[in-house]
């Protein structure tokens, strides 16, 4: 791979930022102070250096910090707002401007730093892991100078984590390169045992000892594992013991110097569990600014280990059970059966339909929509409770009775038809039986006076009858007798 031209200040990248000043330089990139030349902004920008762009490990590492970066949603995470690469093919983030510095260089000045400012910076960079581990990421590389003190617009501090270059996935994936085992991957003095034997071996318990590190680090000057080279920095974390914090700086607690000493045990399972649960441990010694960002980092964390547990309701599993058993039958079989699932006793309708009734399905009511939806309710409550099964027949049953007795007692009572010449046909029931004392009402007719007045109709004359139209003579019916169906209206029927 050629190596390319580094820009110089005034030059335009992606025909938008303008490039003002070098801002700083590292090992691996120059990062740039520039100005966004539509929204006015500042920004700043990282560009890699052309030895590291050479390395394809290195130009995968920087595009796996704009990655990580861009899946965390914190405050004190630097934010990486665009990414890509120049017209000489350097690579190259835009990342938010930062004025103030890191706790490296607030060390050098200052030397051991208040115990208060201390645990304030650690519970910002504690929420920060809180974010990562969430999301499944490990930074790997936590240390004094990846800890940013950034100055706000209302003139407070903020601590930013930076350079999530070399963070690791927790859940790997086909795609992602493994970029361990060709070089020391972080800063030796801050990095746990288990990191220095396997790096792709490791979880959050690294940053919170990484964490630990750098307090023990920022409390009393040095950090606890140190030597003249690599070789010796490994053997005394690998190794050795540190002295205890409180004493090397007899002004801190020893409940301080325990929390801290518990971060840098060699067994991860003799660490703290969570970033959280370090933050609440630590809560006491700040100065209370920052109290609730321990209950953020336990809301994160917690909601993060509820969706891991998170499995598929059994009701849903049936849903989909069943759907896989009509694609399997209409594989098979080709056609459109209405089957049930007996095995377990409930009734799981299965029914196949041709594509054209998948596609246009036929229009239902909503009443039948209605109906069908509290059937399939009822249904579903019965058999998941055998309680409401026992209610359930009851209640039908007792429904069947009261139905039962009431067309019974419809039936019991009698009906007279009463027609007149020039009204329509009327229907009178039986009057309810008086009350004592109540005025009783005009006495109904009995059914020997309905039988002896039977129902006059007006009907056309017919050949061979005479007399009066509308009476009984002159339809052939003698005085007292039952009225006969006329002839033509069996043959009209």
């Amino acid at each position: 791979m050629t190596q390319h031209a580094m820009p110089k200040a005034g030059d335009v990248l992606a025909g938008k930022y303008r490039l003002e000043k070098v801002a700083g330089e590292g090992g691996m990139g120059v990062v740039y102070a520039a100005q966004h030349l539509v929204l006015k902004q500042r920004v700043a920008v990282k560009v890699l250096l052309p030895d590291a762009a050479c390395s394809e490990h290195v130009v995968e590492r920087f595009a796996r910090e704009a990655q990580a970066a861009a899946r965390i949603m914190s405050e004190h995470v630097a934010r990486v707002m665009d990414a890509g690469t120049t017209a000489t093919g350097a690579p190259f983030l835009v990342m938010e401007y930062l004025e103030g510095c890191d706790l490296e260089e607030l060390l050098a000045v200052e030397g051991p730093l208040p115990m208060t400012d201390v645990v304030d910076y650690l519970l910002q960079a504690l929420e920060a892991l809180a974010h990562a581990h969430a999301v499944g990421l490990v930074h790997r590389d936590i240390k004094p100078a990846n800890l940013f003190l950034a100055c706000r617009a209302d003139g407070g501090n903020v601590i930013k984590m930076l350079d999530f270059g070399i963070s690791k996935t927790l859940e790997s994936r086909p795609e992602d390169r493994v970029l361990t085992g060709h070089a020391v991957l972080g800063s030796p003095v801050y990095m746990p045992p288990e990191q220095l034997r396997n790096a792709k071996d490791i979880d959050a318990r690294a940053d919170l000892w990484s964490l630990g590190v750098v307090a023990y680090e920022l409390l009393c000057g040095r950090p606890p594992f140190d030597g003249d080279g690599v070789g010796e920095i490994f053997a005394a974390i690998l190794e050795k013991e540190a002295e205890p914090l409180h004493a090397r700086n007899w002004r801190l607690p020893p409940e301080l110097s325990a929390i801290i000493a518990k971060c840098i045990q060699r067994k991860p399972d003799d660490r703290w569990a969570d970033a959280a649960v370090l933050a609440k441990a630590l809560k006491p010694f700040g100065s209370g600014t920052y109290d609730a960002l321990i209950e953020r980092a336990e809301q994160v964390l917690a909601r993060a280990k509820m969706l891991k547990r998170l499995e598929t309701p059994s009701e849903l599993r049936r849903v989909v059970q069943a759907l896989d058993e009509v694609a399997e039958r209409a594989r098979t079989t080709g056609g459109g059966v209405g089957t049930s699932d007996t095995s377990t006793g409930d009734a799981l309708p299965l029914v196949t339909k041709k594509v054209d009734d998948v596609v246009a399905p036929a229009p239902h009511s909503v009443r039948d929509t209605r109906e069908d939806g509290l059937t399939t309710r009822a249904r579903g409550l019965v058999h998941r409770r055998p309680v409401a099964r026992g209610v359930g027949l009851a209640v039908a049953a007792t429904v069947i009775v009261i139905g039962v007795a009431a067309v019974a007692a419809v039936r019991s009572r009698p009906a007279v038809l009463v027609a007149d010449p020039r009204a329509a046909v009327t229907v009178a029931l039986a009057p309810e039986p008086a009350s004592p004392g109540a005025t009783s009402p005009p006495a109904a007719p009995s059914a020997s006076a309905a039988e002896a007045d039977p129902m006059v109709m007006d009907l056309p004359e017919t050949p061979g009858h005479t007399g009066a139209p509308g009476t009984a003579r002159a339809r052939g019916v003698k005085p007292g007798a039952r009225p006969q169906r006329p002839k033509f209206l069996n043959s009209r029927e």
